[in-house]
């Protein structure tokens, strides 16, 4: 059987575990007090009054006790094995006073030490004792001082870091009591250098060019930088063997330098540099400079089982180790990329260790929104892609195919096609492409397939459906209808097109066979003769001034044959003179006799002349003057003729 322990009264607050009763002998109200360690039942007992408390205090109405009077109270404790009773505890009521709420004044940050003022002088004493919590601002606990005077000094405090403080105190005496909580004081501790490097990296889209990277690293917690950070210093060595150091003051970036949601990005071209470091400075110094891993492609990789799984807030990233380890590998970088956003937007990379084979991307992503993540092995200087997925934070139902269409179409079989449905539109993974034939057949094509060739059809009006399939489900159909002949179906056109090849061949012939042979003009033989008396009177009849001599009279003649009699041709000697006139315009009847000369005319027009091989065989123009004027078969076709 265990009995309760003695019970200790504190002040005027008595303490038991199971139930309390109060024996008190007054007209006021106090507080009382008794710390207790096992169940049992408490009373407060006095000469003339009971009163039942709780098990760690009780109390004594006011009007049960005066004010300035001498109090005497025992505390009972009973259970079900017995009770025990607390010693007499003798106070004067006027004795209990609480002092007023300290105010704490001000506060040296180097090193952090506060300090405070409490009237005690009201009290009758000038003494105290205070105890002071204080915590770091991102922080809930509190951490207790106690026996504490009139200042406190916080030995080690963290770099650049809001405390947050609360004191409180006692003046000296029989029966003193603790004031109530300050209200928070809060100060700011020291600044010290940065003691870690920068996290540095770069976004290059899809490709591995230096010259499409952007330079980002992200902004050090405050508690990192330890101080305001100043700003940044970005060097630059390039391949020719150059070094460029570049200052990025937060005061002042003028462009280099664009921080946007805790990252910032170097504006300015990585093309041709060798290696980058960045470093952050405050007023105490700066860190350690960090290496930018350049991106290189070539190097052989193992293969690694790379997976992407969704939850509504976070992407969960897992990856097998590799065989063999990479050799000189440091660590491993996971980024993520929103799909369809221009560079170092929707873009942020966690750094992993490199024996760990998963990590938890968190970060505001938006639903239905694909975002490509990629693996990278990070060397001293360099990083090579391992792996990378297309994800989506949340999945939903596709939107409707675009540009479902026949492709090309026989007796017997058709060749459709559609368009791909982008990764910033399909709201979720495209799993695959459901075509429905007739509403029977039903085939499953692959996501990276956009048609499909279907054999073995009947003659016949056809219908298919087509509709794209994510996680969420299938999406609405997009509906296509098309007819096919059967084998012979063809012979239809066929005859009728060997018909009229046939017919358009024989009006072609007979063209051809009833088409009029048309002299060539160039072997009239008056043409021949009006040429060289134009050549032999150039001299005569155009003065030096005239450099483009012009005909200035044409007379026509009806007359439609040409004889040496009837009608004498105009002719220039070489002396300029004219040696025939032309003759008159006469009408006749067409005698038996000119039907003899056309007929021995047409025997001198047998062949075609080349009047340029005339003049090679030595000249044989000139006896076109002296040959018998006949009329040639050129005169005959395009003269005019009496009816």
């Amino acid at each position: 059987m265990t009995m309760p322990p003695a019970i200790l009264i504190v002040l005027c607050v008595i303490s038991c575990k199971t139930g309390m009763s109060v024996f008190c002998h007054g007209q006021r109200r106090a507080w009382i007090s008794i710390p207790l360690s096992t169940p049992g039942t408490c009373w407060i007992g006095g000469i003339s009054s009971v009163v039942e408390g709780t098990n760690v205090s009780g109390v004594i109405p006011r009007e049960l006790y005066t004010s300035y009077s001498d109090l005497t109270v025992l505390v009972k404790a009973a259970n079900q094995h017995g009770s025990a009773t607390s010693t007499m505890a003798a106070f004067n009521t006027g004795d209990i006073k609480k002092p007023p709420t300290p105010e704490i004044t001000h506060h040296c940050p180097q090193p952090l030490e506060i300090y405070w003022i409490v009237q005690c002088e009201d009290q009758g004493s000038s003494d105290q004792h205070c105890e002071v919590q204080y915590r770091p601002q991102d922080q809930q606990g509190w951490t207790q001082e106690e026996d504490i005077l009139r200042s406190f000094l916080l030995l080690t405090p963290r770099p650049y870091t809001v405390y947050e403080f609360q004191v409180r105190c006692a003046c000296e005496g029989p029966q003193a009591l603790m004031s109530d909580w300050s209200s928070v004081y809060k100060a700011w501790s020291s600044e010290s250098a940065p003691v870690k490097a920068l996290d540095v990296w770069s976004d290059c889209g899809v490709t591995s060019e230096l010259s499409q990277c952007a330079l980002m690293w992200k902004e050090m917690p405050t508690w990192l930088a330890q101080g305001k950070v100043l700003g940044y210093v970005v060097t630059l060595s390039y391949s020719n063997g150059t070094v460029a150091v570049v200052n990025v003051p937060m005061s002042k970036p003028g462009g280099l330098c664009v921080c946007q949601e805790k990252r910032c990005r170097f504006t300015p071209s990585l093309w041709g540099v060798s290696s980058v470091d960045v470093s952050v400075y405050n007023s105490q110094g700066a860190s350690k400079p960090a290496p930018l891993a350049l991106p290189t492609s070539g190097l052989q990789v193992p293969e690694l089982s790379f997976t992407v799984n969704q939850d509504i807030l976070s992407l969960n990233v897992s990856w097998s180790l590799p065989p063999q380890p990479i050799e000189n590998m440091h660590e491993y970088v996971v980024q993520y990329k929103q799909v369809g956003l221009p560079p170092t937007q929707g873009f942020d990379w966690i750094i992993v260790h490199q024996n760990h084979t998963s990590v938890i991307l968190r970060g505001d992503f938006e639903n239905h929104t694909a975002y490509n993540v990629s693996l990278f092995a990070v060397f001293i200087n360099s990083s090579c892609l391992l792996a990378s997925a297309i994800s989506y934070s949340l999945h939903g139902l596709p939107p409707k195919v675009t540009e479902f269409k026949v492709q090309r179409i026989s007796d017997s079989h058709v060749t459709l096609s559609w368009q791909h449905i982008s990764l910033t539109q399909s709201k979720g993974l495209i799993l695959c492409y459901q075509l429905v034939l007739n509403n029977v057949t039903v085939y499953n094509v692959s996501r990276d397939q956009n048609s499909l060739h279907l054999l073995g059809l009947t003659s016949g009006h056809h219908q298919v459906w087509i509709r794209a399939e994510t996680k969420a489900g299938l999406g609405p159909s997009e509906t296509i209808n098309f007819s096919t002949e059967n084998s012979h179906g063809f012979l239809k056109y066929l005859v009728p097109g060997i018909i009229a090849g046939m017919l358009l061949l024989i009006i072609i012939i007979v063209q051809m066979k009833t088409c009029a042979k048309v002299p060539d003009p160039s072997n009239s033989k008056l043409l021949q003769q009006m040429k060289l008396q134009f050549n032999s009177s150039l001299t005569a009849i155009f003065s030096p001034l005239e450099s483009n001599p012009k005909i200035s009279e044409l007379e026509v003649v009806e007359n439609p044959f040409w004889d040496a009699n009837a009608c004498p041709r105009k002719r220039s000697s070489p002396d300029g003179q004219t040696e025939g006139v032309v003759g008159e315009e006469r009408t006749h009847i067409r005698t038996d006799e000119e039907a003899e000369k056309e007929e021995d005319a047409d025997k001198g027009y047998s062949k075609i002349i080349d009047t340029d091989e005339e003049e090679r065989d030595g000249g044989e123009s000139g006896s076109l003057l002296e040959d018998d004027q006949t009329v040639s078969d050129y005169e005959k076709h395009f003269m005019p003729v009496v009816v």
